[in-house]
């Protein structure tokens, strides 16, 4: 038998610009831990450019197409899917990634409204999407028996309307990362060296904070589980040698708390020594630990000012902080921090976020200007974001806080592709109990003034 022919793809609209530019790191695990449990029986392609899979799937159609789904290409992945089954109708398309709600419900809803969409995989992807191939291989021949059970962790809409979602059970996190083939080691990742995408690595995986506006915020992701640092150092040597020759000057670290566990020191000699050794990266872009600020500063500090420090605190309300499970250090704290990181030289950046639960036009004010006289060097200021995985979509808190949503186009997410325009869109908060649809205009005004200056 034929090998089975798979295509994963991490695509990114690019009508006015490359917008998501990362190596598809997310895809790489995917694809590297499958073909390590099926090996031979697999055929892998990955795909970032959504105008190269719709040629590849014209030329040679996949058996089975795997999407990742967020909120910048939801959308753009359902239309590939569609592409695909319009040229083979028996292909076997999967979606997976963040954007997917954790209620039975409203998966039905969003399955729904993705015909094209086979099957969508819950949280970690690596051992689901495995999974999946195991059910394929054991019924490619009889198309409906591979619907006729759950399959771990996947969710999917049975063929016979009348039996509805299908549900496999949570599937366990994979405890030893490095049990996941480095894409980047294997070679997988070599064709995105291209000059147009910057290197990406993880070194963990987990966040032991709750925010409830972020998908990382969910039960399942509260242990840490770690990539060791012989595997981490032999990515960022590889890396090196190729982000050198295209002269790529930026290197970004998925980790949501990076600096802020004590091997992080360690992570970022190694950085270092790489830098001097190939002169790259210039520039490090990362999200900050939540706290720990002190071990933070000492780790990143050894990166000097190709570090930006992040301090993002997205309110300084007490009442707001509580509703969204979170803390922040004393602004004192933030104050003598930034003040240390200035004098050493380093840039130095905090985030706020309009129409958080409980915060008011004058409490959204206050934390701001309290930020700016603390001598920050920049004040970003985005819109919350309503995504599904979070507790924005669990219509019991929203109608708690009366929150209400408006929906707009993920910004230059958009595009035609082959005949069809897309436009990938996202809900944010407008209004709730303590902001008026107007007092949120105002604060986006003062945004725009912040931003500029």
């Amino acid at each position: 038998m034929k090998p089975l022919k798979v295509y994963l793809c991490d695509l990114t609209h690019e009508t006015v610009i490359l917008v998501s530019d990362t190596i598809p790191i997310n895809i790489g695990y995917v694809g590297s831990y499958a073909k390590k449990i099926h090996k031979d029986l697999i055929e892998i392609s990955l795909f970032k450019y959504p105008n190269a899979v719709i040629d590849a799937i014209k030329k040679k159609p996949p058996d089975v197409l795997g999407l990742s789904n967020y909120s910048w290409n939801s959308l753009l992945s359902e239309r590939i899917a569609n592409i695909a089954k319009l040229k083979n109708p028996k292909v076997l398309t999967i979606q997976g990634g963040p954007n997917f709600p954790h209620d039975t419900e409203q998966q039905l809803e969003f399955l729904t409204k993705r015909p094209n969409t086979d099957f969508h995989i819950m949280f970690e992807g690596e051992a689901s999407f495995s999974n999946l191939l195991d059910r394929i291989f054991k019924d490619r021949r009889n198309e409906q028996e591979l619907f006729d059970a759950p399959v771990d962790g996947c969710v999917f809409i049975h063929p016979d309307k009348r039996k509805g979602l299908v549900k496999g059970s949570k599937p366990p996190r994979i405890r030893f990362l490095d049990d996941i083939p480095s894409p980047y080691l294997n070679g997988m990742l070599d064709n995105f060296f291209d000059g147009r995408l910057s290197p990406f690595i993880e070194t963990n995986r987990g966040c032991p904070f709750k925010c409830s506006f972020c998908h990382t915020g969910n039960d399942y992701f509260q242990k840490i589980h770690m990539f060791s640092l012989e595997r981490i150092k032999a990515e960022l040597e590889y890396i090196g040698i190729r982000a050198k020759r295209q002269k790529n000057t930026i290197l970004h670290v998925a980790d949501v708390n990076f600096g802020m566990f004590p091997r992080d020191r360690q992570i970022c000699e190694i950085i270092v020594d790489v830098q001097k050794k190939y002169k790259w990266p210039s520039v490090i872009l990362g999200t900050s630990g939540k706290n720990n600020k002190e071990r933070i500063i000492e780790a990143t500090s050894i990166l000097g000012d190709s570090y930006g420090f992040g301090m993002s605190v997205q309110s300084l309300d007490k009442k707001v902080l509580n509703n969204i499970n979170r803390s922040n250090i004393k602004l004192e704290t933030f104050t003598a921090i930034n003040e240390h990181l200035r004098n050493s030289g380093r840039s130095t950046v905090t985030e706020f976020i309009i129409g958080l639960p409980g915060e008011t036009k004058e409490s959204f004010i206050k934390g701001v200007r309290e930020f700016v006289d603390s001598g920050i060097d920049r004040v970003t200021i985005y819109t919350l974001m309503m995504l599904y995985g979070t507790k924005f979509k669990d219509q019991e808190y929203r109608a708690e806080f009366n929150m209400k949503g408006k929906y707009r186009i993920v910004p230059l997410n958009l595009g035609e592709y082959d005949g069809v325009k897309i436009f990938d869109y996202e809900e944010v908060c407008v209004e709730n109990k303590d902001m008026s649809f107007n007092d949120y205009l105002d604060i986006r005004k003062l945004a725009v003034i912040i931003e500029t200056i």
